[in-house]
């Protein structure tokens, strides 16, 4: 994080950034983090902890965030959730400013409203620490952080001990991925080549195998995504027969089979350079498509099939 944005946020409060792109520590007595570039966008978010005291607020929080929106233009978003006040806040112009104040708004009205710092997790009045769960930030106790890696760690262990069918699961990544290869053949016939076609094939073959298999490792998600580049070639092949068997009809008039237009490919890849320059340009422009388009949904999954997880405490 830039030096002179970590000034402009902190102000006089004593804010530190840790780990890397965090600021945080406290504002007034309430806890707060600040987050540049959240799930890799252009957008800051702003977090700060409290909940309602004994007494009832004199000023709603509702009407306090929608002035403050209306205030500070920057403000994408603001909701309370009975724990914890949430800002996004587009990254432009002054934002380091903009973000200061949002935090001295926010402590003064938490202050002279009777609010109260608390965990965000169970809404506690006790000490709390800045944690980590899979890069999702949140300040926790020591309770409900040490609940939630126990947690953590038996999914992982229930998730390895269960036993799955490769079988079965090969018939439901089978049935998954033709679901994306019609609708890659759908969309050529407009005159594209989409990645939400080979995204469609990907996610829906992983959660057949799933489905089908009982449950998805990384066997699993290889034998899915080789299934998927297989169903992908065949279905660029079928729209490849389409296309030929429209210009046989056009240009000679003569009535063609899909099945003979189908066999005729490599017959007029050979014959004609520009056709076949075409089919490879395509196909290979559309696995990377597939791949760029698919790359988050299968890390999520793969995550989420062993259980695998990451956690801190700063």
């Amino acid at each position: 994080m830039k030096q002179a944005l970590v000034e402009q946020i902190k102000g006089m409060d004593n804010l530190f950034e840790k780990p890397k792109n965090v600021l945080q520590g406290r504002v007034g007595d309430f806890p707060v983090y600040v987050r540049q570039g959240i799930d890799g966008t252009a957008f800051w978010k702003v977090v700060v902890y409290a909940k309602e005291g004994s007494g009832s607020p004199a000023y709603q929080m509702d009407s306090f965030l929608a002035e403050l929106r209306s205030g500070i233009k920057k403000v994408n978003k603001a909701s309370f959730d009975g724990k914890k006040i949430e800002f996004i806040v587009r990254n432009s112009g002054k934002v380091g400013l903009q973000i200061r104040e949002i935090l001295d708004r926010t402590a003064s009205y938490l202050t002279q409203n009777g609010y109260v710092p608390c965990c965000g997790c169970c809404g506690n009045e006790v000490p709390v620490a800045l944690c980590s769960i899979n890069n999702a930030m949140d300040f926790m106790c020591d309770s409900c952080y040490n609940e939630m890696c126990n947690s953590l760690e038996n999914n992982k262990q229930e998730l390895a001990a269960k036993k799955g069918n490769i079988v079965t699961g090969i018939v439901g990544a089978l049935l998954g991925a033709l679901l994306g290869g019609v609708l890659w053949v759908l969309i050529y016939q407009l005159g594209y080549i989409a990645g939400i076609a080979g995204l469609v094939a990907a996610v829906c073959a992983l959660k057949g195998y799933e489905k089908f298999g009982g449950r998805i490792n990384g066997v699993g998600i290889v034998i899915s995504l080789v299934i998927v580049a297989a169903v992908i070639y065949l279905a660029h092949n079928i729209a490849y027969a389409i296309e030929i068997k429209k210009a046989v009809e056009e240009v000679w008039g003569m009535d063609v089979s899909i099945t003979d237009a189908f066999r005729s490919i490599p017959d007029f890849r050979a014959e004609i350079p520009e056709i076949n320059a075409g089919y490879w340009k395509d196909l290979l422009v559309g696995y990377a498509l597939t791949a760029v388009a698919s790359f988050a949904t299968i890390k999520s999954m793969f995550q989420n099939s062993t259980g695998s997880y990451k956690t801190g405490r700063y």
